[in-house]
């Protein structure tokens, strides 16, 4: 799952979600990963969208950039939750067309 087009693909499913609010990190069972808040159109429900590991790659994201902004917002692996991303997070995904606005 390195190809071009599978990096293409996994754009064009960022970009579909509806009413993505924003990526941050989510702790959860000692691990973490890169996540979106997704709210229904109507704003009265939400649901975390989980990156999967080959997807965090294709965005030049690693678990150690993840680590670390669980580390800087005062967060713990063993500490399930929702952390802030950091600006070097943000300039990957934004290098990786990804509009964060």
């Amino acid at each position: 799952m390195s190809s071009e087009a599978d990096f293409e693909a996994l754009q064009a499913k960022i970009k579909a979600m509806p009413n993505v609010q924003y990526p941050f990190v989510d702790v959860w069972d000692f691990q973490c990963a890169l996540a979106w808040m997704i709210f229904s159109e109507d704003g009265n429900s939400s649901h975390v969208e989980r990156s999967m590991k080959w997807e965090q790659e294709k965005l030049g994201v690693t678990d150690d950039m993840l680590h670390v902004a669980v580390k800087k917002s005062g967060g713990n692996i063993s500490r399930s939750g929702h952390y802030p991303i950091t600006e070097e997070i943000r300039t990957k995904l934004e290098a990786a067309c990804i509009n964060l606005n």
